[in-house]
């Protein structure tokens, strides 16, 4: 007989509390059911009895379990050219400035990226903008804290359902598609994959280990799960990271203006830099 599992408001309270010392994220009570669904078939494989068995387990194993924890907490929703007027943005106005300037390098840094198809997306807007003309050297970065996610996108395989929505002739160029057992899905090329480096990466940290300024940070669609306290730590973490008078681009239902003055509007939901 299967065992059905309860999860209580007070263990509810004090998983929720490890999420947000962890990842940023604020879950409110409505979020109760979604975290039992999401954690029951965890606690059958470990065959444990309740949520609050769960709780003291992941205390006492806590740096093997934490990242099981939060890999299936967090929402991992996206698609390829999501919010697609901040790559037509990206492709009129940013690298054609870039392009100008004669610089040799271009870093994007995808904070957030989950399983990938944002950085590809970027990818290949940027091989397409340079298609045929002298290309910098392009490294994107993309971060998230879900190593599930991120070995998607490492893997760089999506359903056809995933690519649909794109450009017949894009899917045809950039992806190759599956045969056999593969029939059905697409792999990314690796003309694209080569420029894309994923990486585990808190955002909430209080530094990060890259070295060097970016051009642009896509940061979509994260900010509405973290608190005003955390926002404002974000954006101050990014904000070194970013070179003067670069571009922040956050999704289409945040505001930043409430949080931070480090950025000013210069578009739909795309900031820039103040020195």
């Amino acid at each position: 007989m299967v065992q059905d599992y309860y999860l209580t408001e007070k263990e509810f309270i004090k998983l929720r509390e490890i999420v947000y010392n962890e990842a940023g994220i604020k879950l409110g009570d409505a979020k109760r059911v979604l975290m039992q669904s999401r954690l029951v078939k965890r606690l059958r494989q470990l065959k444990l009895g309740s949520f609050g068995e769960y709780h003291d387990y992941l205390l006492n194993n806590y740096s093997d379990e934490k990242d099981n924890f939060i890999n299936l907490i967090t929402t991992n929703k996206t698609d390829f050219f999501r919010e697609n007027d901040h790559f037509e943005f990206m492709k009129n106005v940013i690298l054609p400035h870039i392009e100008k300037s004669g610089q040799d390098e271009i870093r994007i840094w995808s904070a957030g990226c989950s399983t990938g198809e944002e950085p590809y997306t970027i990818a290949i807007v940027l091989n397409e903008f340079f298609e045929n003309k002298k290309k910098p050297v392009c490294k994107i970065l993309a971060t998230d804290i879900d190593t599930n996610v991120l070995q998607h996108g490492i893997n760089g395989v999506y359903s056809i359902e995933q690519v649909k929505k794109v450009d017949k002739a894009i899917v045809a160029k950039y992806f190759l598609k599956g045969e056999g057992d593969n029939d059905g899905f697409f792999k990314v090329k690796e003309e694209l994959k080569k420029n894309v480096f994923f990486r585990r990466l808190n955002l909430l940290g209080d530094s990060f280990p890259m070295r060097k300024q970016f051009d642009l940070i896509f940061c979509r669609n994260v900010i509405i799960y973290f608190d005003k306290d955390c926002q404002r730590k974000l954006f101050k973490n990014f904000y070194p990271y970013l070179k003067d008078e670069g571009y922040l681009m956050v999704g289409h239902s945040e505001n930043i203006s409430t949080v931070t003055d480090r950025f000013v509007l210069n578009g739909r939901t795309i900031y820039r830099k103040v020195r």
